[in-house]
């Protein structure tokens, strides 16, 4: 059975349409239920439009966090999802929104991050980790938690910053990877490959990603 998604973003939505591309070729065993928005504009609305996915628009302006948050949770609940995933999303969540989620020992939420965390978190991760002078950079998908940016680490990959680097060429290779990356950890939630194994001290969980398919 597919893994059932639910898709978040407030912009252009390219690794909406990354995920969506990846399911239509067939490298990722998963079904997009619906595409969530707080952007009443935003070019994602259209995108996953023209691949057959049903569409919402909850804008945000002039509704406390909560009230948002419980407009979207409206929508969510009339389809079945595995886990909500978080393209380009820009606004934080509530503790509560994520109790909406929560499974034993995560939420199932998913974000990327421009950066490889735990270096660089917040908003600005490219930005960030150009300006620090980095040699090497790259992606990470990761569950969503309570702090920022700070949940367990699914998947990672690095790219190199080049000599004649501008933030910008620097940020569209970063953007063309995280493209890749995202489907790929995905389908690792699709083959039932992942566990989520907390420390035994700390109780702060860290992921496990198994060659083959956890029984």
């Amino acid at each position: 059975m597919p893994l059932l998604l639910a898709i978040m973003a407030s912009g252009r939505g390219s690794n909406a349409k990354a995920i969506l591309e990846a399911i239509e070729q067939g490298k990722l065993d998963a079904k997009v239920q619906c595409v969530i928005s707080n952007m009443p504009h935003a070019p994602v609305l259209t995108m996953a439009d023209n691949f057959g996915v049903p569409t919402f628009c909850i804008f945000h302006q002039g509704l406390s966090r909560e009230n948002h948050e419980t407009q979207v949770l409206n929508v969510l609940k009339d389809y079945q999802i595995d886990y909500l995933v978080l393209a380009g999303y820009m606004r934080l969540m509530t503790p509560t929104f994520l109790s909406a989620f929560h499974a034993k020992n995560h939420y199932r939420i998913i974000n990327i991050h421009p950066a490889l965390l735990p270096a660089f978190p917040g908003a600005h991760g490219y930005e960030d980790a150009f300006q620090y002078g980095v040699k090497i950079s790259g992606v990470t998908v990761h569950f969503v938690d309570e702090g920022i940016d700070t949940g367990p680490i699914l998947m990672q990959e690095s790219f190199p910053r080049l000599d004649d680097d501008t933030l910008e060429t620097f940020k569209s290779r970063g953007l063309a990877l995280e493209h890749v990356i995202y489907p790929k950890a995905l389908q690792l939630l699709a083959q039932n490959r992942v566990r989520f194994i907390p420390h035994s001290k700390t109780g702060r969980v860290h992921v496990e990603v198994k060659a083959h398919a956890v029984c």
